[in-house]
């Protein structure tokens, strides 16, 4: 399997200007595409139904061809779920949340 390095995601404690909101999840993310080092701040709003680990450790993403592959007997955080044209899930790897991508 190849993992192509896409962003790399930190909680914050406060929301940032230009942040885009995401109801569903009840989280605010920094255009990670404009910064220059691929970093996505992510601020988590109470009651945020994402896993615990992924409001609280910082995780890596990356984009796969197989996004069902890729978790694959893993521990998953978030099943792989559409979201705005693309799939992304979360498995916890040695402690860490790690992000996996694809477009449909």
């Amino acid at each position: 399997m190849e993992y192509i390095f896409e962003h790399f995601g930190v909680p914050v404690r406060e929301k940032r200007e230009g942040m885009v909101y995401y109801p569903e999840y009840k989280v605010w993310c920094s255009p990670y595409e404009k910064d220059p080092l691929r970093i996505e701040w992510i601020y988590f709003e109470k009651g945020s139904p994402m896993h615990p680990l992924i409001q609280t450790v910082p995780h890596v993403c990356y984009v796969v061809k197989d996004i069902h592959k890729a978790v694959h007997g893993k521990k998953l955080l978030l099943k792989p779920t559409e979201i705005e044209g693309y799939w992304m899930a979360f498995i916890e790897e040695n402690g860490v949340p790690i992000e996996f991508f694809t477009a449909d």
